[in-house]
């Protein structure tokens, strides 16, 4: 079952706000996001394959992902952890390597409600620009297929 992403841009902040409900608990959410071999099977949109992913999870600890095209082209990415709070919250920069100078703040916090955990997360950017080139990229299609991923993943670990 997939459940709804509301995605939310304001015309008045450089940020992209998400949230969204995962029937699972947040410590099973947390190590989705942090564990690298959990992070293959699904962050980003279906057609890319995650081809590298190396994770140092503590505070100031970097961390790297390459995505790669049917067609050869490859997305890399990387950034640093700011704060690790586990299993609540985790934040870090965020840097697509093509576009180094648009580093944004990614915050991503894990509240257990009734029968899973709402996940909400925000991208800090450092401009409205900077903000809008983010989403025009395709990020809203791939933060949406990720989502559908995710739930397939947990669903997967939870039954095992």
């Amino acid at each position: 079952m997939t459940y709804q992403l509301d995605l939310e841009t304001p015309a008045d902040e450089p940020v992209i706000r998400y949230r969204r409900f995962v029937k699972a608990p947040p410590a099973l959410l947390f190590q989705a996001y942090t564990d690298p071999e959990h992070m293959k099977n699904w962050l980003g949109p279906r057609y890319l394959e995650m081809v590298l992913c190396e994770v140092d999870l503590r505070v100031g600890g970097r961390w790297r992902f390459v995505h790669r095209a049917p067609d050869g082209t490859e997305h890399a990415f990387h950034g640093v952890y700011r704060e690790v709070d586990r299993p609540n919250r985790l934040s870090n920069t965020f840097v697509y390597e093509p576009w180094p100078d648009a580093e944004s703040v990614d915050t991503v916090e894990f509240a257990e409600t009734e029968g899973g955990t709402l996940v909400v997360g925000t991208s800090r950017h450092s401009s409205i620009e900077a903000r809008d080139r983010h989403l025009a990229s395709g990020m809203e299609k791939g933060i949406a297929e990720g989502c559908e991923r995710l739930d397939e993943l947990v669903a997967a670990l939870q039954s095992s």
